[in-house]
């Protein structure tokens, strides 16, 4: 692991989503903790609009229900047996997914077990830029220089790639998807030959799952990077005429 950097910025005010303050203070109230993660840390960044807040927490799910239901919080909780509860809060909803290891992945499917370190949960990310915290103080966390990499239009995996892929097949379409955030992304010419040697990876998730990372990447700028790696694959006619 890369050393930690800790750099404070100034997000809230970039923000108008009074949503964000309730569930930071929620947590205050109730004595956890919880951190901004990912996307909207990641869009803070690269300068885009902030459209959705995902974020982690270090109690048990089963306490956290707990509190959402003496606090009268409307949530889903049918994916708490991943630590996974959907709030929904003013017709908008929010993920919160317990801080965690992910064991005996293959590939669809994982065993969690639940940690109070944002450290040791940051391990089971994708890519570099997407391990990025943030807490109530407006403390970001990045263990694997993922500002750096933002900066330099780098698309990194965490770790052991091979390893990253075959844990979560959903990766490799993920990394296909972010390659559209930027003009001239870069990443090691051994990701692309992994990828075409493992195409089958891609052929076994759920077609939702393709779709919704293809709808995403469409939507960005330079959306040109993710077709053209999807023709590279020669993947692309499976995936569009489907879409």
């Amino acid at each position: 692991m890369e050393n930690t950097l800790i750099k404070s910025i100034n997000l809230f005010s970039h923000i108008k989503n009074d949503d964000v303050f309730k569930l930071f203070d929620l947590a205050e109230k109730n004595k956890f903790n919880i951190w901004i993660v990912g996307g909207a840390i990641r869009d803070f960044f690269l300068k885009k609009k902030i459209n959705d807040f995902d974020f982690v927490y270090d109690i048990n799910p089963i306490e956290l229900a707990d509190i959402l239901k003496t606090n009268e919080f409307e949530f889903v909780s049918s994916y708490i047996n991943f630590g996974v509860i959907i709030i929904k809060l003013n017709n908008k909803e929010y993920t919160l997914t317990s801080l965690r290891e992910d064991l005996k992945q293959d590939g669809r499917y994982t065993e969690v077990r639940y940690v109070k370190s944002i450290n040791k949960d940051s391990l089971r990310r994708d890519l570099t830029f997407n391990a990025l915290y943030m807490d109530s103080n407006q403390k970001v966390y990045d263990f694997y220089n993922g500002l750096e990499h933002l900066e330099n239009s780098k698309v990194i995996f965490i770790g052991d790639f091979k390893k990253k892929c075959l844990e979560d097949h959903l990766r490799i379409m993920r990394f296909i998807r972010f390659c559209s955030l930027f003009k001239s992304p870069m990443y090691p010419n051994k990701y692309i030959s992994f990828f075409l040697k493992n195409k089958n990876l891609i052929s076994n998730l759920k077609y939702k799952k393709i779709s919704n990372e293809i709808e995403k990447a469409l939507s960005y700028q330079y959306k040109k990077n993710t077709i053209s790696i999807l023709k590279k694959l020669n993947i692309e006619s499976f995936i569009f005429e489907k879409f």
